[in-house]
């Protein structure tokens, strides 16, 4: 049996790629919740070790419902994919590929 499904404008889009990205994050990846040392300032270290205690719990509940290998299969794949992929920071690129070039004033009036 297939379902139709029919368009609904009230569905929110996602919003443009931020520059330099090629896709979208999906709105579950947003970098929030970030943790702060006893400081107040930033601390990337703390929010990676929750995180990591966020997946660990995660497994753990996955587990208790159940899941099948495979279910855990698809996580690590995901996981080391995202290690895997090239992460290119502002000012960098990939190699082979020029940079973009700076912004012409000219062409932006």
């Amino acid at each position: 049996m297939h379902v139709l499904h029919s368009f609904d404008p009230s569905f929110p889009m996602l919003p443009p790629p931020p520059p330099g990205l090629r896709f979208a994050p999906h709105p579950a990846m947003a970098i929030d919740n970030l943790e702060a040392d006893e400081n107040g300032n930033l601390s990337w270290r703390l929010t990676l070790m929750k995180e990591l205690s966020n997946l660990q719990q995660l497994a753990v509940e996955q587990e208790k419902a159940g899941a099948d290998e495979e279910w855990f299969r698809m996580m690590l794949l995901r996981i080391r994919g995202a290690l895997m992929a090239p992460a290119y920071h502002d000012g960098m690129h990939p190699p082979g590929m020029p940079p973009h070039p700076p912004p012409n004033p000219e062409m932006q009036q």
